[in-house]
C-alpha cells in the first residue's frame, strides 16, 4: 500500500503488488543508482515521498519515482537505505554524495 496526497487529494491509500526488488532504473538525470522496490501501487505527483507499507502495516519503503512511459510501474527506496540517510537529511536538509569532482 502507498499513502500520500496525489494531486492534492489528502489521505489517499492505494494498493498494489511488489513486482520486484533490487531494481535499478535506466540511467537518467533523476536516476538514484540505488536498488529499488518495484510496485504497481499507484504513485503520482503528491504521494511520492510517502510510505510504502506491507500487509502488516510496516513501512518497507519510501515511494520515490515512476517510469513515465509505463503505466503503473512505481519505485520505492527500501526502508533500510532510507534509515541510513535520515540523520543527514535532518542535519543538512539534503544528502551529499561523493562525486567525480564535477559540479
Amino acid at each position: 500500500m502507498a499513502i500520500g496526497n496525489p494531486f492534492g487529494l489528502e489521505q489517499t491509500l492505494t494498493r498494489g503488488v511488489v513486482s520486484g526488488v533490487n531494481r535499478n532504473l535506466p540511467e537518467s538525470p533523476m536516476s538514484l543508482m540505488l536498488p529499488l522496490i518495484q510496485t504497481d501501487a499507484s504513485i503520482h505527483q503528491g504521494n511520492s515521498g510517502g510510505p510504502l507499507l506491507n500487509r502488516c502495516g510496516e513501512v518497507v519503503g519510501i515511494t520515490s519515482s515512476i517510469l513515465a512511459e509505463a503505466q503503473n510501474i512505481g519505485f520505492a527506496i527500501p526502508i533500510n537505505i532510507a534509515k541510513q540517510v535520515i540523520p543527514e537529511l535532518i542535519e543538512r536538509g539534503r544528502i551529499i554524495r561523493p562525486g567525480s569532482g564535477q559540479r
